[in-house]
């Protein structure tokens, strides 16, 4: 049995991510759900939920709405549990087969209203200085993926008009650039979605403009679905005008 899928690996993180009883509270009532997730079989797409800790995901469960157009960097479970909830879903993917297999998956469930681009990521220059931390750098901080840029790929949301999305989930790669370039495209009281923030630099260019533009309405480190760490999903919904 794999350690880090038992109980006391759980109790572990609870004890090291804990800040108070309510926190461990919240923690104990995930555990069965975690727990459940290592079953043979399961996995995201199967169980057609996004991959992101289980706060984020209640909170989505109670703010998506059947008129939301949702965008998302990065396609999966998520795209399968937005097409079950939302009216209109758009996806951006890099790797080739993996957007074979989504839109055959998308097909055979019979959902119309997806839209699916795929965009592969372009040649960097091996020299450049920015590092995936830079939202102008447009690359990956992923291990292979060094001297690749993805700059058409953050950039594919431009398609769609400003204030359009009410919901954009950035799960993919490049993310402080996909962050810079999606967040024009959220409606006034649309939610911007941005898992991993435990990785502080995916948000660290972007201090004042969150919050200025954006009030932060779901943040915590905790349990994820067939992940035995624990993982931190940070929400914002965009100030009215």
């Amino acid at each position: 049995m794999n350690w880090k899928k038992s109980a006391f690996y759980y109790i572990v993180q609870v004890m090291r991510n804990a800040k108070d009883r309510e926190a461990v509270k919240l923690y104990r009532a995930y555990y069965a759900a975690w727990k459940k997730s290592f079953k043979k079989g399961r996995n995201s797409v199967s169980d057609a939920l996004p991959w992101i800790n289980l706060p984020a995901l209640d909170y989505l469960n109670t703010v998506l709405k059947p008129d939301f157009k949702v965008f998302e960097y990065g396609g999966g479970g998520s795209t399968l549990f937005f097409c079950s909830k939302v009216a209109q879903v758009v996806t951006v993917e890099d790797h080739r087969e993996w957007f074979a297999t989504l839109t055959q998956t998308i097909s055979e469930r019979g959902y119309q209203h997806w839209t699916g681009h795929f965009v592969p990521a372009e040649i960097a220059n091996p020299d450049a200085a920015l590092g995936p931390e830079n939202p102008a750098a447009f690359r990956s901080g992923a291990k292979g993926l060094e001297n690749l840029r993805f700059e058409n790929y953050a950039k594919s949301i431009h398609a769609y008009p400003e204030a359009y999305f009410d919901l954009v989930l950035v799960d993919g790669r490049a993310r402080p650039s996909c962050i810079q370039e999606c967040m024009p495209h959220v409606k006034p009281g649309g939610f911007l979605v941005v898992d991993n923030t435990e990785r502080l630099y995916y948000l660290a260019a972007f201090a004042q403009l969150l919050a200025r533009d954006f009030e932060k309405v779901q943040e915590a480190l905790a349990p994820v679905l067939y992940t035995p760490d624990f993982t931190q999903t940070s929400i914002f919904r965009k100030k009215s005008i």
